[in-house]
């Protein structure tokens, strides 16, 4: 099995989200294409913004799953925020004709979303990062090694 983890210069690992959306009041909006495509360009655009990965999605009539990666630089609950404003202000500045049938006022998403953290931790995970990636923190001494740290001297002797 191939674990892999994002590195950078201070950290390893993975933080992956499975995120649903619903527009308000649980319309289907998402019904017309076009609605589907700019509201997936608006949120894309964020995602950049935010150094997040669009690692997939998938569009029901009345809701939208993302499937996003590296979510390092900002919180699950923040990440949603932002997608969220930022899709919902640009939809409706520029796109407003094509939804006004099925949502009226300032809104365009419910106020709340699904989310799991996705991500290869299991036991079989667990049981390779013990096995196998830790060796590197540990240094196997010798007996004479330990025998020689023993006939050390520390401060305290002088």
């Amino acid at each position: 099995m191939e674990i892999k983890l994002i590195k950078s210069n201070h950290a390893v690992g993975e933080s992956n989200f499975h995120l649903q959306l619903t527009p308000a009041y649980r319309r289907g909006i998402f019904e017309n294409a076009q609605t589907s495509e700019l509201t997936l360009a608006y949120i894309a655009e964020k995602l950049i913004e935010l150094k997040v990965i669009l690692v997939g999605y998938g569009f029901g009539p009345n809701h939208l799953h993302l499937f996003v990666a590296n979510v390092r630089f900002v919180g699950e609950a923040e990440l949603v925020r932002q997608i969220k404003g930022y899709s919902s202000y640009k939809m409706r500045k520029h796109f407003k004709n094509l939804f006004s049938d099925k949502l009226w006022g300032k809104k365009f998403w419910t106020e709340g979303h699904f989310y799991r953290s996705v991500g290869a931790v299991n036991y079989e995970t667990m049981k390779h990062y013990v096995e196998e990636s830790q060796e590197k923190h540990w240094e196997i001494k010798s007996i004479k090694q330990e025998s020689a740290i023993i006939l050390q001297k520390n401060l305290y002797d002088f």
